[in-house]
């Protein structure tokens, strides 16, 4: 087992391993390739006691790593354990919590040591993302770095409450703060949390710099709760009373309203509503009855007046203790969506401009209307649940300047996302039957030398994920586009626009998938220039500001069945303030004959864009259509009736064979 330096590190990265499998290789790859020296951070591994060969293997690795550590203890059914084992051996300023087939942004241990210091923190939340949910984080995050949340934001800011943040070791051992332990203690992090804000003087929120990446999977504990269980409701009922007593008193009267009202918006409204459908009827009293005490006990009913149109409402069915009609309601609520379409997107001066339009939508694809009742805007919900609800939760009217988009922009390899901004208002749009729904056209502008917070986006493709927000509820999904690619290039930085295979907007910045000169309309015809002298292919369709070239080439492809050999030809793609043309060039000549031709740009971009070219001497021209380009749709439908007509005859003369004999 390797022992570590005996120079403190400034950070203790702390595992707690059971049973990780392939998910662990991940971990360790994601440390190795950390910017921050290897000497300045520890790896501290406890492994819980796990009955296959889990403590060997890690063993092994941290043989060859001098900063690595790891220990095993039995097995205590749970992370806080062996979390606390860890920290109680710790030696670094601060100790990060790593899930154990999680992983680290390269740069992730570096820049939250460096702002911990620059804040004098005594917890740093930092920008995490989620392999399974774009949106994830991002409301805590979307006003950047925080130098202190105490004062500047709330508790709110340590949203979501996951331990996957760094915490001064110094601070945790003052306090005794620790993960409470237990065979099944879930929401274990979430107490960690709270006690910390409890006694924290600086709490920073690290926004600028991407730092964990949480891999979804099926082995969350936490997933095998459910309302319909005695136990959930016993765990949550604990969870209501730490964090009641916790933060009691009048300096932290704000953190407690906003802690217990963000549990009960979600684990109690939301998760009951959504599990009365399909339990028994004891399972759906036993909720009730439960999910009602702690209502009684922890929310104030005048704190109901804070959740919104939709979660209120819900609220005020639970205190009647009536499972029907949330059932009813959550049917009406989950029923929606919303569809964020890219009505028009053009670059000007380097920077994309998109139309956007939003609306709600139910999960048929039609617009969910509401209805006009003396001059008020009215949710159109069953008689039944008009007649238990309030007018001013059913009463939509004043919703209208609620309804917005978040608009971000999502790394589809790398899983982070950044949200750039939109200006827009949103109208009621009137039917011939009377009724309306919400309507809203925003204008945004994603500058991709800016948009990660001031910072460049990563070289590679991202999408564009909106999340639609009405009266307390979100939706979220793709931004919807249907018009033409829209190359660029933006200095050093190669870039399209384009509509993906199922119907949305994504913007490639690398080459892997769309490139402007592919996209950016090299017509038929004669390509000006010579092989051997020299071809300019103009781009007429690329959008360029200030004068750059990029690196670029064409290979050409002999159209003979795959004989014969492949032709590259490098040069640059040059933009100027009047346009743009690939620049090739070639010391020898080519055959005479039909190639395909692919276009790259950059050093690993890849070949996009077939055309069909013609050699002719020292002479190219572009053809129309390319001969190993899949064939029309309608030769495609010829060529099937021809083989279907074909075999019916083979058919019908097997049974006339048949029938002879």
């Amino acid at each position: 087992m390797a022992q570590p330096h005996e120079s403190a590190p400034r950070i203790s990265v702390v595992i707690a391993a059971y049973r990780p499998g392939e998910g662990f290789d991940r971990v360790m790859r994601s440390l190795d390739a950390q910017t921050l020296p290897q000497d300045q951070f520890e790896t501290i591994v406890v492994d819980d006691g796990s009955p296959d060969d889990t403590f060997e293997r890690i063993s092994r690795l941290a043989s060859s790593r001098p900063n690595m550590r790891v220990e095993r203890i039995e097995n205590s059914g749970w992370p806080s354990r062996p979390r606390n084992v860890a920290t109680g051996i710790a030696r670094g300023e601060y100790v990060l919590y790593m899930d154990h087939d999680d992983s680290l942004y390269p740069d992730a241990l570096r820049r939250m040591a460096e702002y911990a210091a620059e804040t004098r923190a005594d917890v740093l939340s930092p920008k995490e993302s989620k392999t399974s949910d774009a949106w994830w984080c991002m409301p805590a995050l979307v006003d950047g770095n925080v130098a202190n949340a105490v004062t500047d934001g709330g508790i709110d800011r340590l949203l979501p409450m996951v331990p996957h943040k760094l915490y001064r070791r110094a601070f945790l051992d003052e306090h005794g703060i620790r993960f409470p332990e237990g065979r099944r203690q879930l929401w274990e992090d979430i107490y960690l949390n709270v006690e910390a804000w409890r006694h924290a003087e600086r709490v920073a929120v690290l926004a600028d710099t991407p730092a964990y990446l949480w891999w979804s999977s099926r082995s969350n504990n936490s997933k095998t709760y459910g309302p319909r269980t005695e136990e959930f409701w016993d765990r949550l009922d604990e969870l209501f009373a730490f964090i009641d007593e916790t933060l009691a008193g009048p300096a932290h009267e704000a953190a407690r309203k906003a802690a217990l009202l963000h549990q009960y918006r979600g684990r109690v409204l939301t998760r009951l509503s959504r599990n009365l459908r399909g339990s028994s009827g004891a399972e759906a009293e036993m909720a009730m009855r439960r999910a009602r005490a702690i209502q009684t006990r922890y929310v104030p009913e005048e704190w109901d007046d804070d959740l919104g149109p939709q979660p209120r409402a819900r609220a005020l069915l639970l205190r009647q203790e009536r499972p029907d009609l949330l059932m009813d309601l959550w049917t009406a609520d989950a029923n929606t969506a919303a569809r964020v379409v890219a009505r028009s997107a053009r670059w000007e001066a380097g920077v994309l401009h998109l139309e956007l339009e939003a609306q709600w939508l139910d999960k048929a694809g039609k617009r969910v209307a509401l209805r006009r009742v003396d001059g008020r805007v009215q949710r159109d919900l069953s008689p039944r649940l008009l007649a238990a609800l309030p007018a001013a939760v059913t009463d939509f009217t004043d919703t209208l300047q609620e309804f917005r988009v978040d608009l971000g922009v999502r790394d589809r390899f790398g899983h982070v996302t950044w949200q750039v901004p939109t200006v827009g208002a949103a109208t009621w749009e009137q039917f011939e039957d009377g009724r309306v729904a919400p309507r809203l056209t925003a204008h945004a502008v994603i500058d991709p030398r800016t948009a990660a917070l001031g910072a460049p986006l990563a070289a590679g493709v991202h999408d564009l994920i909106a999340d639609v927000r009405w009266a307390s509820a979100t939706r979220g999904g793709a931004v919807q586009y249907d018009g033409p690619a829209q190359p660029a290039v933006l200095g050093p930085l190669p870039a399209v626009a384009y509509k993906t295979r199922n119907g949305s907007l994504s913007l490639d910045l690398a080459g892997r998938l769309r490139n402007p000169i592919a996209d950016g309309g090299p017509g038929t015809g004669h390509v000006q220039g010579t092989i051997r002298g020299g071809l300019a292919i103009p781009l007429p369709r690329v959008a360029s500001t200030g004068e750059s070239r990029i690196q670029a080439a064409v290979r050409l492809v002999p159209d003979t069945g795959g004989a014969g050999e492949e032709h590259v030809l490098r040069g640059d793609l040059h933009a100027t303030p009047q346009g743009a043309r690939l620049e090739v060039s070639s010391t020898e000549s080519l055959p005479n004959g039909t190639y395909e031709l692919t276009f790259a740009t950059g050093e690993y971009g890849a070949w996009l864009g077939r055309r069909a070219v013609k050699v002719q001497g020292d002479s190219l021209s572009i053809l129309r259509h390319s001969p190993s380009a899949p064939a029309p749709a309608s030769a495609v439908w010829k060529g099937r009736v021809k083989r279907m007509r074909k075999r019916g005859r083979a058919v019908l003369r097997e049974v006339y064979r048949r029938v002879r004999r």
